[in-house]
């Protein structure tokens, strides 16, 4: 069929593909020209619809709990993270049914017992994982609710830190003993902040204990965990509380509420290690031909014994050097042909406790292998062949400009010393130009045989010349040492700050440390106190410090942990509240007032990193404003 176009539709046609073409330029003017962006960024955590059983249900029996959201949801730390108190021997399997979350029992109930779930933030929205934060649910399988509760902190006892995940236990059964073998009645786990709850407990006396539960087994079975316990028995109650809150219209309206006040209040529960006896080698290598280290978990006694099994050994073929604790080994060969063998064969010999707690002797044997480098290449040999007799450096810690009027001078040898004419080792002052020999103390130092040092009270912006001569000591080798000579300054008086405490408060003899702005806390002073007063920690560098103090009740000059099994708890410490910066020659006074409050913790500020930290965050929001 033909259609014939009239002369009106050839006018028309024009018109209307210059319509179309307007329409499409319109559009796609208005068109986003990037990606579509799929709407605004979900920032909304899961909604719970609705539950199996209902909230605070009683009289439930059934094999599994389930939770409904008004989205789909993830769990994949659930396993983790989900505290079920009182704890169940077997873990629940967890399972998905469109929206809902299923937690499988599998085990059966305890009847007439309120069943706490504590999820934390194990449960997400399946698309930006939006946790849902502080999930809890609980339910009974006898007729009533059990609604008591316990909370606290748990913070380690020697430096106040929150510990975070460590296990909580309540024990009916009141001997320890049953905080080994036994699991607890209700458990709870501690957040980031250290702080625990656990709820719906029933009414009743309870033990109260903390553990970093290294084996997840809920007892305390293993040496090396931290644990904690509260001093007395715990019996938790709860009472209603009816306050005045505000008048409202002319004072003929009093508005009163009420609140649930449980006790016992706030619990603190420090947490220590116990000096128990688990020794057993550590760790053992052979870095170089000459020595070997070794490692051990304890003290070693006397009684620790080394036989060379393999080569035949000679007469003093071995030197042993100590740490100060004799639980870090190392062994010096120092016969040539002996360590010149590649793999060695030692026998160990060192008390042990047997699964009895009795003491026993073990016997360890161990191969010593040294890993040689590849051969060099033989003119660096034939060079080596020409050389004299080696000599030894001893190394010294003086600070040619500055040395810290604080600091003694440290010598250390490469290797123990079979001799050390110290009447060779010299200190001069410089007066305008005038040298003069001064009087010196060379000792050895008491944490290793291969340091000495020389404490002498330095003049502020002093000039002084230390010199060692040559062959002054020789090492057990026979090696002898190399001359010495280092001038230097001491550092001037106004460099330093000086920081005076007064000491309120003190009911007990107690040690107060200067340490460090660190997470070490390395101690840099401390004085021993034993009445309140100003103490004085003078010669600081321009640095930022903390203050610490020991309560030392046995007076030993250290902090002791505690004693599960004889009740005694660690030693309190505590902080001061604020950071201190020094400045060069000036002096910052303070009062502290000890609190003997043993519901203490840990809070040191540090008003200018605060005060650095406001001015970033104003200059970062000015930054977006313009």
């Amino acid at each position: 069929m033909f259609v014939q176009i009239t002369g009106n539709m050839k006018q028309i046609i024009p018109i209307l593909i210059i319509a179309w073409f307007g329409y499409l330029v319109f559009f796609a003017s208005c068109a986003n020209t990037g990606m579509p962006t799929g709407g605004p960024k979900d920032t909304i955590s899961p909604v719970l619809v609705s539950t199996v059983p209902k909230y605070l249900g009683t009289n439930y029996k059934d094999i599994d709990i389930r939770l409904t959201f008004d989205e789909y949801v993830v769990y994949d730390e659930l396993s983790q993270k989900l505290v079920v108190s009182p704890p169940m021997k077997k873990k629940p399997i967890f399972k998905s049914k469109g929206k809902t979350l299923i937690v499988e029992f599998k085990e059966e109930l305890k009847d007439s017992t309120t069943y706490s779930f504590d999820f934390k933030d194990a449960v997400a929205d399946n698309n930006e994982k939006n946790p849902y934060e502080d999930l809890r649910f609980a339910f009974s399988t006898g007729p009533e609710i059990d609604t008591l509760q316990v909370a606290g902190y748990v913070k380690n006892a020697f430096d106040l830190e929150p510990v975070e995940d460590a296990l909580v236990v309540l024990h009916r059964l009141h001997n320890e003993t049953a905080f080994f073998d036994s699991i607890p009645d209700y458990i709870g786990k501690t957040n980031k902040e250290g702080y625990f709850e656990i709820k719906n407990i029933a009414r009743d006396t309870y033990r109260l204990y903390a553990i970093a539960d290294g084996d997840n087994s809920l007892t305390y079975n293993q040496t090396g965990e931290l644990v904690a316990f509260a001093d007395s028995l715990i019996t938790p109650d709860a009472k209603f509380i009816s306050r005045n809150d505000t008048i409202v219209k002319d004072g003929d309206t009093l508005v009163v509420h009420s609140e649930i006040e449980y006790y016992p209040g706030i619990q603190y529960l420090m947490l220590f290690e116990e000096e128990a006896f688990d020794q057993y080698l550590d760790s053992y290598n052979r870095p170089a031909p000459n020595y070997c280290s070794f490692v051990f978990s304890e003290t070693l006694s006397d009684s620790f014994k080394v036989k060379l099994l393999e080569p035949e050994p000679t007469e003093n073929w071995l030197f042993i050097e100590s740490n100060l604790k004799r639980d870090s080994l190392t062994f010096w060969i120092t016969d040539t042909l002996i360590s010149n063998i590649d793999t060695l064969k030692m026998e160990l010999k060192y008390q042990v406790k047997d699964s009895l707690d009795a003491i026993v002797m073990k016997y360890d044997t161990l191969d010593l292998i040294y890993q040689r480098p590849k051969s060099e290449p033989k003119q660096k040999r034939r060079k080596k062949e020409t050389e004299e007799i080696p000599q030894i450096s001893i190394s010294h810690n003086i600070k040619s400009k500055g040395h810290d009027i604080f600091q003694k001078i440290i010598m250390q040898a490469p290797e123990p010393l079979e001799s050390f004419d110290t009447s060779k080792v010299c200190l001069y002052q410089f007066v305008d130009t005038v040298q003069t020999k001064l009087k010196i103390n060379v000792e050895p130092d008491s944490m290793s045989i291969r340091k000495f040092f020389i404490n002498y009270p330095w003049e502020p912006e002093g000039n002084y010349f230390f010199s060692i001569d040559s062959a002054a000591a020789k090492n057990i080798y026979g090696h002898p040492s190399r001359k010495v000579e280092q001038k230097f300054s001491i550092q001037e008086e106004r460099y330093y700050g000086t920081i005076v405490l007064d000491i309120q408060n003190l009911n007990g003899p107690a040690i107060v440390q200067l340490v460090d702005n660190s997470k070490e806390e390395k101690v840099l002073q401390k004085i021993q106190v034993l009445e309140e007063g100003e103490i004085t920690f003078p010669y600081l560098k321009p640095e930022k410090y903390k203050i610490k103090v020991i309560f030392d009740a046995n007076k030993n000059g250290k902090w002791d942990s505690g004693y599960l099994s004889e009740g005694i708890q660690p030693e309190r410490v505590m902080y001061y509240p604020k950071v201190l910066k020094t400045k060069g020659n000036f002096e910052i006074r303070e009062p502290w007032k000890l609190d003997i409050d043993p519901n203490y913790g840990k809070e040191v500020i540090d008003e200018e990193k605060i005060k650095e930290e406001e001015a970033a965050k104003k200059k970062k929001k000015e930054q977006q404003l313009n």
